[in-house]
């Protein structure tokens, strides 16, 4: 049993608690409250962690990364590495998150059945991992965003028999590439599947009790994915055909559907942005924050070492005028309902599991303080911190430097509009 004391972040009501208790038997959080309510066991089996000075708060859910991707310029670089390598990769980024604070996570695609393994090693405690969540391959069309993973299907039959295979093997949610990406060949301003096509996967995986996310970039694409009943686009970026070119409009017509649904949306990633990527992600998170859209928050985080970045996207949130309470529960709650675990994390509530972060300082008065914990731990468990080698860190290091550089581009994006 371990007893820990300290200033709580409560997520569900919105507030800091003083002096709290919370005691952990096992995996779970039996009793979360205020210090003079609490009948605190004693005993040589109890063990006590004072965080005193500190703050704790839910261990973080992080929506959107991709573990097992080799490292290169661009994705055709990436696959050019073998699936054996991909994840040795996935299991490093997979130790280096897990460390950031980040005890959950959907990994939204990889190839093959390298995400299945990955999990299937994780949960035989083979490594250090955060609690994964898998789609598998991502389903695209033929030729689609991330056709390399394996998982090509087209229409309504075609999705949901490729949807029906991933569900056989056991994902725990199902990704489809709506629009076009970064692959070369496809067109992120023009969808890649009708709304029939969609409902394929969304027909099949909601018939499983799976959720469907869409990656979608083209304006036509998130239409066609809440028409279709997805659970959560991925990127929203309302990118449209403009001659031979693309124009970006925020359209709030599309928007407001999107919030009238329900559907979560992941508008704020860290990963490989330029200044027109980061004015689009603003006027979109301003936009669908203003209609009261359910904003959950993931990286893309994808790459050797270029997982841990989810407290740099809290940062961006806030710079962009999100208050950290709200950036937090961004992480934390709504980012464990729209994954389905809203009853097992997310929360630092009794019965939930004993996923938890320490910081120094206060996160809600500077919510820089996620970026170094002093404790994480996962279910009941205190992941201890690794110094691999020199050459780790280096690399390491020069990630941080680029996120930084991001968040001073971000900056300046702010402030200009």
């Amino acid at each position: 049993m371990k007893i820990v004391k300290g200033r709580i972040i409560d997520v569900k009501h919105g507030r800091a608690v003083e002096n709290a208790v919370l005691i952990i038997d096992g995996s779970k959080l039996t009793t979360v409250d205020e210090e003079s309510a609490v009948d605190i066991p004693k005993g040589e089996d109890v063990e006590e962690i004072d965080c005193s000075g500190k703050t704790v708060l839910p261990g973080l859910v992080d929506t959107h990364l991709h573990f097992a991707l080799g490292a290169g310029a661009n994705y055709e670089e990436m696959f050019q590495w073998p699936d054996s390598l991909q994840l040795v990769s996935g299991v490093l980024n997979a130790r280096l998150t897990l460390e950031s604070g980040v005890t959950t996570a959907r990994d939204c695609g990889a190839r093959n059945k390298v995400a299945l393994d990955l999990r299937e090693a994780a949960r035989r405690n083979l490594f250090l991992a955060p609690r994964l969540l898998v789609c598998g391959r991502s389903i695209t069309m033929t030729g689609g965003h991330f056709y390399f993973c394996n998982a090509e299907a087209d229409g309504y039959d075609g999705v949901r028999m490729a949807t029906r295979q991933l569900l056989k093997e056991g994902v725990d949610f199902i990704k489809i590439m709506a629009s076009g990406g970064g692959t070369q060949g496809t067109i992120r301003q023009r969808a890649s599947y009708t709304v029939e096509e969609l409902r394929g996967a969304v027909d099949e995986a909601h018939g499983q009790g799976k959720t469907v996310t869409a990656h979608c970039h083209a304006t036509q694409a998130i239409a066609n994915a809440t028409e279709a009943g997805v659970d959560v686009i991925e990127h929203c970026t309302f990118i449209e055909p403009d001659g031979k070119g693309l124009r970006h409009v925020f359209r709030e017509d599309v928007a407001r559907e999107v919030v009238r649904k329900g559907v979560y949306v992941d508008t704020v990633v860290i990963a490989m942005m330029d200044r027109d990527r980061l004015e689009w992600c603003l006027r979109n998170f301003r936009g669908f924050r203003r209609l009261g859209a359910r904003i959950i928050a993931g990286t893309d985080g994808l790459g050797l070492y270029k997982t841990a970045g989810l407290p740099y996207v809290l940062e961006m949130m806030v710079r962009a005028g999100m208050p950290p309470m709200e950036a937090i529960q961004a992480a934390t709650i709504r980012s464990a309902e729209a994954s389905g675990l809203e009853d097992v994390v997310g929360s630092l509530e009794a019965g939930r599991e004993a996923d938890l972060v320490v910081v120094d300082g206060d996160p809600l008065e500077d919510i820089r303080a996620l970026r170094n914990p002093s404790l994480v731990m996962k279910g009941g468990v205190v992941i201890p911190r690794i110094k691999s080698t020199v050459e780790y860190r280096k690399e390491y290091g020069a990630v941080l430097q680029e996120y930084e550089k991001i968040l001073k581009l971000w900056d300046e994006v702010v402030a200009t509009y």
